[in-house]
């Protein structure tokens, strides 16, 4: 059988070379097949708590570390900002402070970065020496994001309490 890609306005879609959906065929495929066991039956042992799992918070929420990683300038630290920003943790008064520092710098681009990149090593270079680490909350979740740094062992560290991982390039 073989499949294309066929684009369609709304959405992709796979067809056969005679035109037709091959939505049976795949349905069959991914239905698996129950086996009977035979002979004596394993045991399985009991499911281990996994601490990096997403963990319930004193108010009930669920907490959840999400790194972002990626190459210089790829703007890991830019969108760790703009999360910030847009869920009300940085206000106004704060953004136009970092918008003039960042223009005093000729770096008028970089001020959604100073969110996150708050040592004065860090603004001056452009780029990311220390994991950062910033918070916000929504209804049901309290996340963390982890911004990690270019370096490799600096973003190992980082990406090592990672729940999720957010791959920039």
């Amino acid at each position: 059988m073989l499949l294309t890609s066929i684009p369609d306005k709304k959405n992709a879609r796979l067809v056969q070379e005679n035109g037709e959906s091959p939505k049976e065929e795949i349905e069959a495929i991914s239905q698996p097949e129950y086996v009977e066991p035979q002979g004596k039956e394993k045991e399985v042992p009991a499911p281990v708590e996994d601490d990096t799992a997403e963990e319930l918070v004193e108010d009930g929420k669920r907490h959840l570390n999400v790194v972002f990683i990626g190459h210089v300038d790829a703007g890991k630290s830019t969108i760790g900002g703009q999360i910030l920003f847009l869920s009300g943790q940085v206000d106004d008064p704060t953004i136009q402070k970092y918008e003039k520092e960042a223009k005093d710098k000729s770096r008028e681009s970089w001020y959604m970065a100073y969110i996150m990149d708050t040592n004065e090593e860090e603004r001056v270079k452009g780029i990311t020496v220390e994991v950062g680490r910033a918070h916000f909350e929504t209804e049901t979740t309290r996340f963390t994001i982890l911004d990690a740094p270019s370096y490799v062992p600096n973003m190992i560290s980082g990406a090592s309490q990672a729940d999720i991982g957010v791959l920039e390039g």
